[in-house]
């Protein structure tokens, strides 16, 4: 989770400090996946059992899931790769 945006005024709050989790993932040398902004929806489908990524890839509400996904899918797709070059001798 990243910011909220306030639904009165639409200042962007920064809840959680921004870019946070993307220095960290430097400094751990990780990939940084995404952010997920705060927003009511979220809250309220998971609480109806209906979550927003059912409404697909372009609905902006899901958009953001689907982008950490995608990158998640690559980033496990090369540790395989680089996993089936491994030679064991036992």
């Amino acid at each position: 989770m990243s910011h909220f945006t306030c639904p009165h005024c639409q200042k962007e709050i920064d809840i959680f400090s921004r870019g946070g989790a993307e220095h960290t993932a430097r400094q751990y040398n990780l990939p940084f996946l995404g952010s997920v902004e705060l927003i009511p929806s979220i809250r309220e489908g998971g609480d109806r059992g209906l979550p927003v990524t059912l409404a697909g890839p372009k609905s902006p509400q899901a958009a953001a899931f689907y982008d950490i996904a995608e990158k998640l899918m690559i980033q496990a797709e090369a540790a395989a790769a680089a996993a089936s070059n491994v030679i064991e001798i036992s």
